[in-house]
């Protein structure tokens, strides 16, 4: 009986190196396309919540108090990510009661607008926040004032470094505002800086 043939040595270097290739050659496409699944997972949380923030104003009369008209509101500020927490569902993020005042100024029906899973909202030395799929807690939220169909400022502009034809999709005509009662957004850039411990993307919702 004869014996089966082995790989010689140059075989195998072959082999391996073939392997190598195709690693190299596909983990950027594995994530590129994890990033992707991950902006898309970003944005339907983003928009849970800008449909979240309608229903409260339907209810309510008008949106949170620290969300004022035209006005970029970032969600990195503590208070403001618990404040819409508190607005949004009723209660507090460590999942207790309001306050009698909370429940004033915030959501006097303690109504629940959206749920938040354990991976959105965080605590950060003591302190919460709302996170996006990558971990992003610069999360901007920008309104119009009552019934207007258009925000006037606080919008996307070039300042913030996006494609200019991704925000001529977002934004057709500055001069004229966004033609939206809510934007959510949040910004590449911001998973740029030195202090950043998370990564970032352009993402926009908006109604």
């Amino acid at each position: 009986m004869k014996n089966k043939k082995a790989f010689t040595l140059v075989e195998l270097m072959i082999v391996i190196a073939i392997i190598g290739l195709l690693v190299s050659m596909l983990t950027p496409m594995i994530s590129s396309a994890m990033r992707k699944a991950v902006a898309t997972n970003s944005k339907t949380f983003m928009s849970n919540m800008g449909m979240a923030l309608t229903r409260y104003k339907d209810d309510n009369g008008d949106y949170p108090d620290f969300i004022k008209p035209s006005t970029r509101v970032n969600l990195d500020d503590a208070d403001n990510a618990a404040s819409l927490y508190k607005a949004l569902t009723g209660k507090n993020p460590d999942g207790s009661r309001l306050s009698s005042e909370d429940s004033r100024r915030l959501n006097r029906r303690r109504s629940n607008y959206m749920d938040f899973n354990m991976n959105s909202i965080v605590n950060k030395n003591g302190k919460w926040k709302i996170v996006d799929g990558f971990g992003n807690p610069n999360i901007y939220i920008c309104v119009a004032e009552g019934d207007d169909t258009h925000i006037k400022s606080g919008f996307p502009t070039r300042k913030d470094g996006i494609d200019s034809e991704v925000l001529r999709e977002i934004v057709p005509n500055p001069s004229e505002g966004l033609r939206s009662k809510v934007i959510l957004f949040t910004l590449k850039k911001d998973g740029e800086r030195e202090t950043a411990d998370y990564s970032a993307e352009d993402i926009f919702s908006w109604y």
